[in-house]
């Protein structure tokens, strides 16, 4: 007998209680109460956005936001960016010249529709909730209700005093990409290079090379990589 499918407001309520935050959010089951495979929360940092929360187990949700961050485009950088909702029924149905990067390479992955919600209050621009979905379709007026309901509490747990930490054990919220972090560090130190130039060079690295950003950061890291080479 398939598990019953979780109601989104019971789950809001649970996230909004004091001493709960992220932790009473979970990401799954969230995604399966708007009828979506996955649901990510990005975050603006100092190197762009930075995936603070996700399921575990939804890896093309988290390769599609590492392709995203590798390349610089696509709706969840265009949601947290411009503070306005982009709805893509059908990534495939696109134009190529709305995101000339990203759509090439998103139609290796198994993602049809994406929804991309900005994070924000006013002029504060936090980052974007993005569901992602396997088949082609539009959210439902009850979806898109709910979406927002959850955008709105993912907001105001971020607008906490301790709203960047898990709640539940007040530790910071894990950084998915906390080895690139590092390894622009490391060459930032080695080439004698801004940050900002150390994160462009592991993104044109990996895309050029045709590898997920986190790989070229381990092997920068490690120092498996040509990237250690002023001249590459």
């Amino acid at each position: 007998m398939p598990a019953p499918v979780p109601d989104l407001t019971t789950l809001l309520a649970a996230a909004t209680k004091a001493g709960q935050g992220f932790t009473a959010l979970p990401a799954a089951r969230c995604a399966a109460a708007l009828g979506l495979d996955g649901l990510t929360i990005s975050l603006f940092n100092k190197g762009g956005l930075e995936l603070v929360w996700h399921d575990p187990a939804d890896s093309v949700g988290t390769a599609f936001e590492d392709l995203q961050y590798t390349l610089g485009e696509g709706p969840t950088c265009d949601a947290a960016r411009t503070s306005e909702p982009v709805m893509v029924p059908d990534l495939r149905a696109l134009p190529e010249q709305r995101w000339p990067a990203l759509l090439p390479a998103a139609r290796e992955q198994p993602i049809r529709a994406v929804f991309a919600l900005p994070l924000h209050l006013g002029a504060i621009r936090l980052g974007a909730l993005t569901g992602h979905h396997s088949s082609p379709g539009r959210l439902t007026r009850e979806q898109m209700t709910d979406a927002l309901a959850l955008a709105e509490t993912a907001t105001l747990i971020l607008l906490t005093p301790e709203g960047t930490n898990d709640m539940g054990t007040h530790n910071p919220l894990p950084l998915h990409r906390a080895m690139i972090h590092q390894a622009a560090g490391a060459l930032t130190v080695r080439l004698d290079i801004p940050i900002d130039q150390a994160l462009a060079r592991l993104r044109a690295y990996a895309f050029t090379h045709d590898r997920t950003i986190l790989d070229v950061a381990h092997d920068v890291v490690h120092r498996q990589s040509r990237l250690d080479n002023s001249e590459t």
